[in-house]
């Protein structure tokens, strides 16, 4: 636990400002965050490191140069690309790859490297310095309030097969939590900074928060599923007390486009 919240208090701070002041220094954060999820999904699903793997490293670096003036004609070009330098590596590597390994390849790309981008898009919204954060309020309070409503108030299994301990009460007790964490950041924005939008900002921070919340227990069940396949615990150590990176981050994987959909449907 101490080394859990260790890693906590450094790792927090320095991510937090990252995202705060945005840019290329958030591109670069994201682009390294989604080099080591890959790679620690691509071992899990392949129990190894495989040539094509380099493709969908290389993806996201192209993917992240275009992405602030990315059009479907490029987003096209891109993807495209991709799908068929990966057919070219398994034509290339077939004694050594199977076409299982090509679809883990090409789900990894879009699973981590194009899901987690939704944080740069948000930050790079018209008020994307207040939004973002929703992202992360929306994952990480609907976790805690389902903890403590899911360990008072649990009865019902959610789901005992992928995890055990989470319940229908605790789903619906997250849910709610995250959509008052957001409504309240939303009214400190409101209260204390000069962000002056005439929309209702609390509405709209609430209902973010809400299927924020939503996918972000879709994101946390879905990458269990994938433990439970692979028969692994965690899906590496690079976190002290947390695992890796696709443990931490596996539901704000979710919440992170979810958000950026949402915002745009809403403003």
């Amino acid at each position: 636990m101490l080394t859990r919240i260790l890693s906590s208090i450094i790792a927090f701070p320095l991510i937090a400002f990252i995202v705060h002041i945005g840019g290329d220094a958030l591109k670069v954060l994201l682009i390294a965050v989604s080099i080591k999820g890959m790679s620690e999904l691509y071992k899990a699903l392949n129990s190894k490191y495989s040539p094509e793997n380099l493709l969908s490293y290389g993806a996201v670096l192209a993917y992240y140069f275009f992405l602030d003036t990315i059009t479907a004609d490029k987003l096209i070009m891109i993807i495209g690309l991709y799908i068929m330098l990966n057919l070219v590596c398994l034509v290339a590597f077939h004694t050594k790859i199977t076409p299982l390994n090509l679809t883990n390849n090409i789900f990894g790309f879009f699973y981590v490297g194009l899901l987690l981008s939704g944080i740069y898009l948000v930050r790079s919204h018209e008020h994307g310095q207040y939004f973002v954060w929703l992202i992360f309020i929306s994952a990480w309070a609907c976790d805690t309030f389902a903890y403590f409503t899911g360990k008072f108030f649990g009865k019902r299994k959610l789901s005992p097969v992928l995890s055990p301990k989470k319940t229908v009460e605790g789903a619906i007790g997250g849910t709610l939590g995250a959509v008052l964490t957001s409504a309240l950041f939303a009214y400190a924005i409101v209260q204390f900074t000069s962000f002056g939008y005439e929309m209702n900002l609390v509405l709209i921070c609430a209902i973010v928060g809400g299927i924020g919340a939503i996918f972000a227990q879709i994101g946390d069940l879905g990458a269990s599923a994938i433990k439970r396949y692979t028969k692994i615990k965690d899906y590496g150590k690079i976190i002290p007390g947390h695992g890796g990176v696709m443990d931490r981050f596996d539901s704000v994987l979710c919440t992170a486009p979810m958000v950026y959909i949402v915002l745009q449907i809403l403003l």
